[in-house]
Order: C-alpha cells, then structure tokens, then sequence
C-alpha cells in the first residue's frame, strides 16, 4: 500500500483550514468526503480532490472502499461516527477531545481493540516541530529530563465551565506532560475562582522517577503558551524553553554568566559564551516548504502519522492509552479540582 484511502467526516472551519489541506503533505488518496450540509460536502471535495461526497456516515462506509476514516467535529460526532467506523474495523483519526468522558472514550477504545484496528486522537502539538524536537532528545538518550512547567491560556470558553475549558483546549498541554513523562502517578490542583469562562487552574503532575510536571490553565484574550524543562544534556545540566510553539532555546550551563576571579577588580572581564544558548526559530522564506504554521504547529505531521500507521499496520502516536490518560486526568480534575489525587 503506498497511499491510504481516506474518508473524511466534517467540513467545518477548522478540518477546512487545517486538516485537509495537510493530505497533501501525506500518503493519503481523499476517496470520500462527508457531511450533513451536502453543499459544504461538494466544497471540500472540489478544493482537495475528493472522489465522493455523502450527506450520511453509513452510506460513506457502505459506498467507499476505505482504508481509514479522519472525524473532525463536536465531541458526540466523534464518538457517534468514531464507532461505526471501528465497528468495521477501519483505522479512525477524531479530533480532540476524543470523545465527551473517560467512559465513552474506554468504549471508542475497546472497541478498536476487539476489531484489531486503531483509533488516533488529534493532539497535534505532539508533532509540532519544537516540542517533538524536545521529545527527539529525550528518547534519544541525549536529554534526561527533571521538571516541566508550562503556561497555556487560550481564549474564552462559552461551553461550561471547568470540563468546557479542558476538552475545549487545555488538553493540549496535558497530553504534552503525558507525552514527555508518560503515565502520571499523583496530581493536586488549584482551582481560581472566576467566571466560568474565564476559569484558571493550577495543576502539579508527579510522575515515574519523581519527575514533576507543573501546568498554569486557562483563559484569557488571547492564546499565549511558554514551556519551560530542565534536565541534563549529556550529563550536564540545561534546559528548553519554547514560546508560543515557534521559538525554541537551548541553554547549556557553559560559564552561567559568573565572571572568573581575577586577582584585581581592574582585571575583571565580563564573560560571553556564545555556547550558553542555542536558538531555533522558523524561517518562512520560500524555499522553506516545510517551514509554515502547519508543520510548526503539527497538523501536518499528525496526519502523515495517521496515514503512515495505516500503511505500517501499525498503532499511531499518541496510542489509545495515551488517549485514556489524558481522559483520566480530565476526569479526576473535574472530580476533585481542588484537592490531591493518586492514579
């Protein structure tokens, strides 16, 4: 198999922007386009080359031959379309939040497994360019991290309140934390008293190797994010900072800025190791295809990951139980948002 037929379920603004454009950055063939809106349906098909348009999600699944189907929606349109294509066994991508709780999500996954097939979630920033940069170190052996904070605000949420706010979008840097550290073992949370669309929530993560991962959530006008890890590079002590995703340092300990003693204060000389930081950002000059916002971002690599698991045979990255931890970690917030739990 060199490409993956795809049926694709959402015509929305966000698919529209930014998921289906990135087939073409995939081993992907758009055999089938659907939504119940039949003219936002005849649209993205003309735009991307799809073969088909369909009004109906079992009609899609009874007509086309597919070797995989993305959902992109509303939470219940995942979990709604997400079964009928597991059900047939067909490799499935929903966007995030996988579904609406933990127990629907435990369903969506079981089922998947019971068809010998695999379901994706799409926690694109996973497959940013920085943050799985930081990831490349880390399981390259190069990096052993310690800690890891990460500020992430994002605009207001109309839906409701706490679970709004955390299927909305603060599942991003949880499944973050998850992908770097892995399973979390114990959790506090802060709650800040505000409106409940303008909620903020403090979170400490406790991980295997007593590894601590510290999330500032929230909202606020606009969306800004800072990732902060510390850790030893090559037995030495460093760490990344990432900035709003595009801008990634490096610092290394090198001199720390400390002048070295001299035996006169008149032959003090300020230090200047150009070796202490290490800076990448993206250049979007034209020959830089693969520098734009949608493979900073990761929607481009998440889908190639999709389509390349499908022909691999193979489950996808983040897998089902990175896709259940992030749940139960929603779920014990919700619960307990101002307390202490253990996983």
């Amino acid at each position: 198999m060199n490409q993956a037929r795809i049926g694709f379920v959402g015509c929305g603004t966000h698919s529209t922007n930014n998921i289906y454009p990135m087939l073409n950055y995939a081993r992907a063939s758009l055999e089938a386009v659907c939504d119940t809106n039949e003219a936002l349906a005849k649209r993205n098909a003309a735009m991307f080359g799809g073969k088909a348009c369909y009004k109906s999600v079992d009609e899609m699944l009874d007509k086309a031959s597919l070797d995989g189907v993305m959902i992109v929606g509303s939470p219940d349109l995942h979990y709604e379309a997400g079964l009928k294509a597991l059900r047939r066994g067909i490799p499935t991508f929903v966007e995030k939040p996988t579904a609406m709780d933990f127990v629907k999500t435990q369903e969506m996954v079981d089922l998947a497994r019971a068809n010998k097939t695999f379901l994706m979630t799409g926690f694109m920033k996973r497959h940013g360019l920085t943050y799985g940069k930081i990831r490349e170190y880390i399981s390259s052996g190069h990096f052993i991290p310690n800690s890891c904070s990460m500020k992430y605000m994002h605009w207001p949420n109309d839906v409701s309140g706490l679970r709004g706010m955390l299927l909305g979008m603060s599942s991003h840097p949880i499944d973050l934390m998850i992908s770097f550290f892995g399973e979390p073992k114990r959790m506090q949370c802060t709650l800040g008293k505000g409106s409940k669309n303008l909620l903020t929530l403090a979170v400490n993560l406790t991980f295997d190797e007593g590894r601590v991962g510290q999330l500032m959530l929230g909202a606020q006008a606009r969306i800004q994010e800072r990732l902060e890890m510390s850790g030893m590079l090559d037995d030495q002590p460093a760490f990344f900072v990432v900035d709003n995703v595009m801008n990634m340092e490096l610092h290394k300990q090198g001199q720390g800025g400390v002048d070295v003693l001299a035996p006169t204060m008149d032959q003090i000389q300020p230090t200047f190791d150009m070796q202490d930081i290490q800076l990448w950002r993206p250049d979007y000059a034209l020959p830089n295809m693969g520098q734009t916002r949608h493979f900073v971002q990761g929607f481009a690599g998440e889908v190639r990951e999709f389509c390349n698991a499908i022909i691999e045979k193979r489950e996808a990255n983040p897998s089902m139980e990175d896709s259940l931890q992030v749940m139960r970690v929603i779920e014990a917030i919700c619960k307990n948002p101002d307390g202490t739990t253990e996983f």
